[in-house]
Formats: C-alpha cells, sequence, structure tokens
C-alpha cells in the first residue's frame, strides 16, 4: 500500500512490526547497578558485596538481608522474611538499620521509595 504525504510517498506494507515485550520495572529493593554479592573464592567462606572496584566483606546476617534485595521485595517484606529465618524479633530495627547503610552508600536502590 502506497499513500501520499504531501510531496512524498510512504510506503507502508500492511504487516506491523512487533513491538519488544516490555518488562515490569522492579517495584522494591535491589542491588544497585554494578554492585554484585559474591564469593571472593571457593576457599573463602563468607561472601563479599563488589561494587565500585573494591570487595565488602559481609557476615552471614547481611548476606541473608542483600540476598533478598532482588527488586521483587518491599524493605518491610525482606525485614518479614529475614525475621522469620532468624526466629528473633528482636532483629527488626537492626535490619531496617542495615538497609538505610546499605543505601546510603549505594549498595542497593529502593524504588519504592522516593
Amino acid at each position: 500500500m502506497v499513500e501520499e504525504s504531501g510531496q512524498r510517498r510512504v510506503a507502508r506494507s500492511g504487516k506491523r512490526r512487533k513491538s519488544a515485550p516490555t518488562r515490569a520495572a522492579p517495584q522494591g529493593v535491589q542491588l544497585a547497578a554494578g554492585v554484585k554479592l559474591s564469593r571472593a573464592s571457593s576457599r573463602q567462606k563468607l561472601p563479599v558485596l563488589l561494587c565500585d572496584g573494591a570487595n565488602v566483606q559481609l557476615n552471614a546476617g547481611a548476606e541473608a538481608i542483600l540476598s533478598l534485595c532482588d527488586g521483587s521485595r518491599t524493605r518491610e517484606q525482606i525485614v518479614v522474611e529475614v525475621l522469620q529465618q532468624q526466629a528473633n524479633g528482636r532483629l527488626a530495627a537492626d535490619i531496617e538499620a542495615f538497609l538505610d547503610a546499605a543505601q546510603a552508600r549505594g549498595w542497593i536502590v529502593d524504588s519504592s521509595r522516593p
């Protein structure tokens, strides 16, 4: 099919291109761009956070929290899951404080909060 548009002729096929599927943007807490949770080596037992060319050694509690930061959970959901794993309700304030510190250091981003 050919349509005239002013002085130009524009050829149009009857077929429409399929657009790429859109992914929903994460709505929760996730690791910041360029930040990765890993183990430095197979011999090392403690996890590390790789960011800005530096390795930050983490304890098991920090690993448990950061491993849940995949964009699918809110801060509140992360706190609940960690508390269920740790079975100690007194840790809620500590988990919130850790998430605040991780966000301040640029390790995580929270798209659910302004």
